[in-house]
């Protein structure tokens, strides 16, 4: 498989909006940053858009806080944000690419949250592989571990008398129907080097007969022992996306599917193919 790039996607001052308020994800976050941060860790929040995480850090008795954030915009803001809660001193931003950045230091704690479903569009993975050069023996990451799953769908395809099934999207419709078993098709593990790219084969069952012309992924993330992520109004929303090749499922009958694409790529650039199986379904 041709290991492209991944998308140079920045998102919008509405985006990172919509993850500081979306209070669901980012308490889910700070229970994790108190279970794992320790007094005088050093941390460093990777892509850190507002700057809430490192606070919190900073706030949970973190020695000093690398806030690394590629927009000059919100590295203003997280500036802001460290003076009014009196954190000003342990956190220290700059302004770079976090796939390239320079650490002063090597850190105890890793935070990095540009999580997406199934690993598109964010560059999470490539950041930890880079920031690994600047881990101790005993380094934590945040999250720790990324799961993907997969399954078929019988999928919406006409919206205001407009056929719309030219792009994913990244909710279900109320006619959106599952059709095939669901599972597991890619884990990354972060406390390792990791791949950067996903290229699987899994095999499901056909709960239906019936045209499946569209997956469903969905995705969950390891933040802490206690603390694995759920779907929240802006995190792990699951990403719907239309087969170039639909096809005809009969019920109980076993289907292999192949996927393909870099961590951090479109979902347009994914290749999905679902063929029928050569095993049998176990009676």
């Amino acid at each position: 498989m041709k290991k492209r790039p991944a998308t140079n996607i920045q998102f919008t001052p509405y985006e990172i909006s919509l993850c500081l308020y979306d209070t669901d994800r980012t308490k889910q976050w700070k229970q994790a940053i108190e279970d794992v941060v320790r007094d005088g860790d050093i941390v460093v929040d990777a892509g850190a858009g507002t700057g809430i995480l490192g606070v919190f850090a900073a706030l949970d008795h973190a020695k000093r806080v690398y806030s690394v954030e590629l927009q000059p915009r919100f590295c203003k803001l997280i500036e802001n944000l460290a003076l009014k809660n009196g954190v000003s001193e342990k956190i220290v931003v700059i302004n770079q690419d976090a796939t390239m950045v320079e650490l002063p230091e090597k850190v105890d704690i890793v935070i990095c949250e540009l999580l997406c479903t199934g690993q598109f569009f964010e560059p999470q993975v490539q950041i930890i592989n880079h920031l690994r050069k600047y881990f101790k023996p005993g380094t934590k990451l945040i999250p720790r571990k990324i799961e993907s799953f997969i399954q078929l769908l019988d999928a919406h395809e006409i919206l205001y008398g407009v056929r719309i099934d030219t792009d994913s999207r990244s909710l279900l419709m109320p006619d959106d129907e599952p059709v095939s078993s669901k599972v597991q098709y890619d884990e990354i593990d972060l406390t390792k080097q990791a791949k950067t790219y996903v290229d699987s084969s899994v095999t499901i069952k056909a709960r239906k007969t019936r045209v499946a012309d569209a997956v469903v992924i969905t995705s969950q993330a390891t933040l802490s022992d206690d603390i694995i992520t759920e779907r929240t109004k802006f995190l792990y929303n699951p990403e719907v996306i239309y087969l170039k090749n639909p096809i005809n499922l009969i019920k109980d009958k076993l289907y292999d599917i192949h996927i393909s694409y870099p961590y951090g790529c479109d979902t347009l650039d994914a290749i999905i193919e679902v063929t029928e199986s050569k095993m049998h379904p176990r009676v």
